[in-house]
Parts: C-alpha cells; sequence; structure tokens
C-alpha cells in the first residue's frame, strides 16, 4: 500500500493519543537569522504537530485538540496553522495567539493538501471527493475550485499570479489551474509515480522563472521543474522512502517529510550536504510547513555619527510585520566584528561602531509567524565619528 493511501485510509489503523494541550514557554531567542523561519511538521502516527523555532531552542510540541492522522498544513503570516485532520475529514485552525482551535470545514472527505492565497482564501484538496475546494476568508460559502479528471488529489501550491497546482496522485500527473477560471493544463514531467507534496519557489520581485518542488513519492525523490515548462531534474536527497510534504524557507532551502524514514531532511539550497533535521521521537512525518516570509524593507539609508549611524528605511510591504533588525557589515576590516539592532519602525540606531571604519547597513523585516525577510539592499558606506 503506498504511503498516500494509508494516509487517505488510515480509519483501518487504531489512532494513538492525542496531544495534550500544554506547550512548552517560548523563552528568549537569539535575533533571527535572514531568510530564517520556523519549522512545522506533522506526526502522522502520535497525531501532534511539532515545531522547531526559528532561532533554534528546544523542540515544541503545538496545542492541538483530537487530531486524528494529521497531514498537510499551511500558516499564514500571523502565524496561524491550518491542519488536515485527514482522519476526522475536517480542517481545523490553531490560532497564534493561543485561542481556541477551530473548525474551518467539515464538508470534505479525508482532506489533504492545503493552501492560502494573498486575500487568506483556503484551498484544500477534497482527496476522497477527488476536487479541491475553497474556504472564503470573508465567511462566504465554500466553493468547488473547476477542475478536471481529478483523481485522490494530495499536494496544492499556489503562485502569485492566481495558478493553482495539484498533485494529481493516482493519475501520476501535476495539474496547473487559475482559481479565477481558465483551462486547467497538465505541467510537464517526466515519469512522475504518485506525486504528493509541492512546493513552489518564485524570484523575488518576479524576475526569473519559479520552480515547482514535486515530492514522487512512488520514485522515492523529489524533482523540480520550471513551473511553466522546461527541463525537469532530480534534487541531491538520499535515501528517501515515499516521501510526502515539502516545504520551502525564505532562504530556498528545501525541506522533505521522509515519511517511510520517520525523519525530516533539509536540502540546502546553495548545495552542500543534505542533513536530517533533529526532531526527538517523530514517526511517519505526513508534511512540513513554514510560515510565508515578510518581503525585506527597501530604500536602505544610513546617516553617521559618533561611534552609531541612524538606519532609516521603507517598511515592508508585507502585512503583520513586528519589528526590523537593521545590521551593519564593516567594509573597512571585513574581519571584525559587526553591530546590530532592533526595532519596530524606521530610524534604527545602531551603535557600537568604529570611527573612522566605512560600513553599509541593511535590513531584515520578521511578522508575527516568526519568518524573517531576507537582506535589503546595502546602504551606501558611511564613516562613523569619534
Amino acid at each position: 500500500m503506498t504511503a498516500l493511501l494509508a494516509l487517505c485510509c488510515a480509519w483501518l489503523v487504531p489512532a494513538a493519543a492525542a496531544a495534550g494541550p500544554g506547550a512548552a514557554p517560548r523563552t528568549g531567542h537569539p535575533a533571527p537569522r535572514p531568510g530564517s523561519a520556523p519549522l512545522y511538521v506533522s506526526d502522522y502516527t502520535a497525531n501532534e504537530i511539532l515545531e522547531r523555532p526559528a532561532g533554534g531552542g528546544p523542540q515544541e510540541t503545538v496545542p492541538t485538540t483530537g487530531l486524528t492522522r494529521p497531514t498537510y498544513m499551511v500558516l499564514d503570516a500571523a502565524g496561524d496553522l491550518y491542519i488536515s485532520d485527514t482522519v476526522n475529514s475536517r480542517v481545523v485552525k490553531v490560532p497564534a495567539d493561543g485561542g481556541p482551535q477551530e473548525t474551518v470545514t467539515t464538508d470534505v472527505l479525508r482532506p489533504l493538501g492545503l493552501a492560502l492565497d494573498e486575500a487568506g482564501n483556503l484551498y484544500i484538496a477534497d482527496s476522497f471527493n477527488d476536487r479541491v475546494v475553497k474556504v472564503p476568508a470573508d465567511g462566504g460559502p465554500q466553493v468547488t475550485v473547476p477542475t478536471s479528471g481529478l483523481l485522490h488529489p494530495a499536494g496544492l501550491a499556489l503562485d502569485s499570479d492566481g495558478h493553482l497546482y495539484v498533485a494529481d496522485f493516482v493519475n501520476d500527473r501535476v495539474v496547473r489551474v487559475p482559481v479565477s477560471g481558465g483551462p486547467q493544463t497538465t505541467v510537464p514531467t517526466s515519469g512522475l509515480s504518485q506525486p504528493t507534496g509541492l512546493a513552489l519557489r518564485e524570484p523575488a520581485g518576479g524576475r526569473g522563472d519559479a520552480r515547482l518542488y514535486i515530492a514522487d513519492s512512488g520514485n522515492d525523490r523529489v524533482v523540480r521543474v520550471p513551473a511553466d515548462g522546461g527541463p525537469q531534474t532530480t534534487v541531491p536527497a538520499r535515501g528517501l522512502k515515499s516521501p510526502q510534504g515539502l516545504a520551502l524557507d525564505p532562504a530556498g532551502n528545501l525541506y522533505v517529510a521522509d515519511f517511510g524514514n520517520d525523519r525530516v531532511v533539509k536540502v540546502p539550497a546553495r548545495g552542500g550536504p543534505q542533513r536530517t533535521v533533529p526532531f526527538r521521537g517523530l514517526t511517519t512525518p505526513a508534511a512540513v510547513a513554514v510560515p510565508p516570509a515578510p518581503a525585506p524593507p527597501t530604500g536602505v539609508k544610513a546617516a553617521a555619527g559618533r561611534g552609531r549611524a541612524k538606519v532609516s528605511f521603507t517598511p515592508s510591504t508585507s502585512d503583520a510585520v513586528t519589528g526590523y533588525t537593521a545590521a551593519s557589515r564593516n567594509v573597512t576590516h571585513p574581519g571584525h566584528r559587526n553591530s546590530s539592532a532592533r526595532g519596530k519602525s524606521s530610524p534604527i540606531t545602531v551603535k557600537n561602531l568604529r570611527a573612522g571604519d566605512a560600513y553599509t547597513f541593511t535590513v531584515t523585516a520578521t511578522n508575527a509567524a516568526g519568518a524573517t525577510s531576507l537582506r535589503s539592499d546595502p546602504s551606501r558606506p558611511v564613516r562613523p565619528t569619534r
């Protein structure tokens, strides 16, 4: 039996006890790294959701109630977590503010993949009904997205132009559907077998081609294709067994729920060795999720003072931004230690700078979900005085 059929047919297996409501308290983590974000994984057998904070620190259990075989997840910029509670045939929302768990919909049968658009509309792969549904953010009635020929849809992904990608599990393909209407097309791929999780990486500012990552579970691999067509490549992830959910962090690192090996693996964006993410006691991970990162600030300028610089910038255009970090770079002596400072708005004053040395400054934004943007473009160099 394939891993996805195990996910969908899990009522045949006795469920483990649900996770308790108490999560470990968050304590003072270091300042977030540019492009970092917390990582969530659904522990399918233990019926719980685990989290590793963006800045390190101990593994935490997300407080949930009554989950039975949780699978795919998605987060919004505020940190609200949506979970496919697959055997209970519902999707639930766990608010970031610690409020009570909510049921988003029960008008689904064995839901799997989830995706959110920028307006907050939720898309659900209603797997055993062979369709995708949309739950409007404004509270309107659930609607069915126009698709054709789906059989047990699994993973979902959305691009910024309003195209929905669907892993059509039984048909060994991925289809692309304009959510506002238009013809369904098949993404050009080669040799897929039982595709499950999807992840999409779009270039910053919309420049260049988007890349679609596909968990090719029947072939124990992950493949990457240009979303608009082009040559398919195999991602260098070793030893996978029935990979399921995929996620990309803001820096472009790929995370794979390696279902058959009871682990999550990280494939670095810039090459280098694959590593196993250290989750304790993890069994049969069905999905991984990373919250969306804010856009970086723009227009960074610095004005030098006595051993310090005042850094001003145009704020991020993204929602739910909670703060900014301004970081220096000593271009006169690159090996010297650099300083940074945090604030809620522009300007931010960075202290402890060496008089006479030239510094440039970058700024990152962090949102309520704990995701940090990539660095802004650097400022022009300035020289603090004595």
